[in-house]
């Protein structure tokens, strides 16, 4: 969240100053949704089902979720990368191996063979490389817009991780009171980003 708030929002209003509010709240709208079918497995939620019907729809939800991410990645993946998209890359991949993690157990425990959840791991993790594709195609198609075609796709996914974000740092407190430890937490967590 520091770095959303310290880098990534002021870049966004000033390359898209009338565009970036809209597309942030649309990034959080549609994580609203996203979350109503995925059940929250993007930020650690992992409840067994046995319906498959249910686990399909929430592997859907999270895969729209993860193409979504994918979009401002590909400077990185395309060789126009600078230190701020080898920071996001490495943010988002670090954030999609807990959720790859409460994936894998969700399919284990709804009692998904081995070999089909591999399958569905290895096309969760595609979904964000085709959201990188799908961004520089657009790119290229469009040309001098590209540069404002990214930045709406970055100010959709920081709509996306505000929501995602807010969820883990509330949700799990009892009553929604943050504990000293939670609060301290926070604070390092503020100070290392400050850092970064």
């Amino acid at each position: 969240m520091t770095i959303i708030f310290t880098h990534i929002l002021p870049e966004l209003f000033e390359e898209i100053p009338t565009k970036a509010g809209y597309v942030l709240l649309a990034g959080f709208l549609i994580q609203i949704l996203l979350e109503n079918y995925s059940k929250g497995i993007e930020h650690g939620h992992a409840h067994a089902t046995n319906s498959t019907k249910v686990l399909a729809i929430s592997f859907i939800a999270l895969c729209i979720h993860a193409l979504i991410e994918g979009m401002p990645l590909a400077p990185s993946l395309f060789n126009e990368s600078t230190d701020f998209s080898k920071q996001l890359t490495a943010g988002i991949m670090l954030h999609k191996i807990p959720v790859a993690i409460t994936l894998a157990m969700l399919m284990s425990k709804s009692g998904i063979k081995m070999g089909n959840s591999i399958l569905l791991l290895v096309g969760f993790i595609s979904c964000t490389l085709v959201g990188s594709l799908l961004q520089h195609s657009i790119g290229n198609a469009t040309g001098e817009a590209a540069s404002e075609y990214m930045f709406m796709s970055l100010g959709l996914t920081v709509g996306i991780l505000l929501h995602v974000s807010t969820t883990i740092l509330f949700e799990s407190s009892d009553h929604h009171k943050l504990s000293p430890s939670r609060v301290a937490v926070i604070v390092i967590g503020i100070a290392l980003g400050l850092l970064s």
